[in-house]
């Protein structure tokens, strides 16, 4: 083999190498539960926003986000919806009155709730 062809092979490697890098650092570290998700969405969550995430719960004013409007679920990331979660409203510019979770739900549990809450759109 010549040097070219030993630098193709070792360029070829490398590219290989980093493009599976990418999708593993792409991939989720866990499955998320939707079950759980939807158990933790309607105890902690469903007051404000409905249980279909219409935000009509007529339990909170002023109303709160809709969750099932698909173009506006679309714009927002899920680490957005995390951190909207976990940190409440104020820390992504909503409403001061959405609690932060993080005292009473971990990383875990929110994750289930942020892919629960993507479900919702598609009903």
């Amino acid at each position: 083999m010549t040097s070219r062809e030993r630098g193709a092979v070792a360029l070829a490697l490398f590219v290989v190498f980093f493009a599976l890098a990418a999708v593993a650092r792409a991939a989720p570290a866990r499955s998320h539960d939707l079950t759980r998700g939807q158990v933790l969405f309607l105890q902690y969550c469903s007051g404000c926003h409905g249980e279909d995430g219409r935000g009509e719960a007529k339990t909170f004013r002023p109303n709160v986000g809709n969750l099932s409007v698909k173009e506006l679920m679309d714009q927002l990331s899920d680490e957005y919806l995390f951190a909207a979660i976990q940190k409440g409203g104020a820390a992504v510019g909503k409403n001061a009155a959405m609690p932060a979770w993080s005292t009473r739900l971990g990383d875990d549990e929110i994750w289930d709730i942020v892919a629960f809450v993507r479900t919702l759109s598609h009903r």
